[in-house]
């Protein structure tokens, strides 16, 4: 489930142009870290993808699995665990720090113009029409700059991880979070 929680979290992450390149991926710990390079040592998860990579971190959007929360460079450390997604030219794409975290699975999801609120409830359709998410007012809703929101304050067009302990096989797939986090960059 880890592995595709990530896969789909990877998939709706990144910005349409870094999805047009090739991109690999390195899953694994940081074994070094500059205020401009990383290093990660650990498994490649595409076919072109390195053991042992160092690249550059440049405008990356680096973000904390644990919390959701976008962090900067200072935040990342020797030790942890780390996935990074890069170009052929060892940029980095997207960085997601503390991969170990299994608690659910844990992925992106935009929100389109189609959406219903009722009951202290709000539903939509994801931009990509995979998922019907739906947020109770027991969901536990962050935006990093505000803090906690309610499910009326969810709009369209906004971005949010998504931690679920369950997705259905349907089409598209039931979501029912139990922690939603806006994407914001830092």
């Amino acid at each position: 489930m880890q592995k595709l929680a990530f896969t789909i979290f990877f998939a709706i992450c990144l910005t349409t142009a870094a999805a047009a390149a090739e991109i690999n991926e390195t899953i694994g710990e940081i074994t070094a870290v500059t205020d401009t390079h990383i290093h990660i040592t650990g498994d490649p998860l595409t076919p072109t993808a390195s053991h042992d990579i160092t690249v550059a971190i440049g405008d990356a959007l680096i973000y904390d699995l644990r919390t959701g929360f976008p962090v900067c460079v200072l935040f990342m450390a020797e030790g942890m665990s780390a996935r990074v997604a890069y170009d052929k030219a060892k940029n980095a794409v997207a960085i997601w720090l503390n991969c170990d975290y299994e608690d659910s699975a844990v992925f992106t999801v935009a929100v389109s113009g189609n959406i219903r609120y009722e009951y202290g409830y709000c539903t939509f359709l994801s931009a990509d029409g995979k998922y019907r998410v739906t947020l109770s007012p027991e969901t536990v809703i962050i935006d990093p700059y505000y803090g906690e929101l309610s499910p009326a304050d969810v709009v369209p067009g906004l971005e949010l991880f998504v931690w679920v302990d369950m997705i259905t096989a349907s089409h598209p797939s039931l979501v029912y979070p139990d922690k939603v986090v806006i994407v914001r960059d830092l």
